[in-house]
């Protein structure tokens, strides 16, 4: 099975665009991003979003 990958562009606040971007697709596929994707990374805006996804789980 291949990999699937996931990256993050950064952009300052051009990250809100991210997010929502990220949030139509999990509404279209029905699971968190985190469970899509093998492997979460970014620079900048995106690696804090990066970061925010692969985490989200230690917040519940």
């Amino acid at each position: 099975m291949d990999d699937r990958v996931l990256c993050l562009d950064g952009g300052g606040i051009r990250g809100i665009i991210i997010l929502e971007i990220l949030e139509a697709i999990e509404k279209e596929a029905g699971k968190p991003i985190k469970d899509l994707f093998d492997w979460i990374g970014g620079t900048s805006t995106g690696g804090i979003i990066a970061l925010g996804i692969a985490t989200a789980h230690l917040r519940n």
